[in-house]
């Protein structure tokens, strides 16, 4: 079967799509019959169960990602109550000091745990321990290598070069 354009495809995915919408429980048959019927579009059952299963991913993600919105912001909410009591303690006049530093660290933990789940959960990148290959690879400029190199031999950690000077006053034989 020769391939189908982009934009073709997605004209059919959209075709798909309103008919499951009509229908939820409509079977991939059903689907062929109604393409032919309504739009005209004629369809090997293979391909548009394909079609089908494209949409069913799409549905699914979307689920799974409104749920853990849901769930980011149930914690956010239980976080931010945590926040505004422990902000009520620390800026308390009647509390001692050691009461009042135990809500501040509070307050940070609080924010530190959502932000660690929303990194978690994607919503940020996380860029640790990434290096940047054209500055790794880049060679030492020559004055930079004969520095390290002098350092090395004032350290011992290199033998320093011995130089070559010819004995003086040898007998030639």
């Amino acid at each position: 079967m020769p391939a189908i354009a982009k934009e073709r495809q997605q004209y059919h995915l959209s075709k798909v799509r309103s008919l499951i919408a009509e229908n939820h429980q409509i079977t991939f048959e059903e689907i062929v019959e109604q393409l032919d019927r309504r739009f005209g579009l004629k369809f090997d059952r293979d391909y548009v169960t394909k079609l089908a299963k494209k949409i069913f991913v799409e549905r699914t993600k979307r689920a799974d990602r409104l749920t853990l919105n849901y769930a980011l912001a149930a914690f956010d909410d239980a976080m931010n109550a945590v926040v505004q009591k422990a902000w009520e303690i620390a800026n308390a006049h009647y509390v001692n000091p050691q009461a009042r530093v135990m809500a501040l660290r509070e307050i940070r933990e609080a924010h530190s745990a959502v932000f660690e789940k929303l990194f978690d959960a994607g919503v940020f990148e996380r860029k640790l321990g990434t290096l940047d290959a054209t500055i790794r690879n880049t060679p030492l400029p020559e004055e930079r290598k004969q520095a390290i190199r002098v350092a090395f031999e004032n350290w011992g950690l290199l033998e320093a070069p011995k130089e070559d000077v010819p004995p003086a006053n040898t007998p030639t034989a």
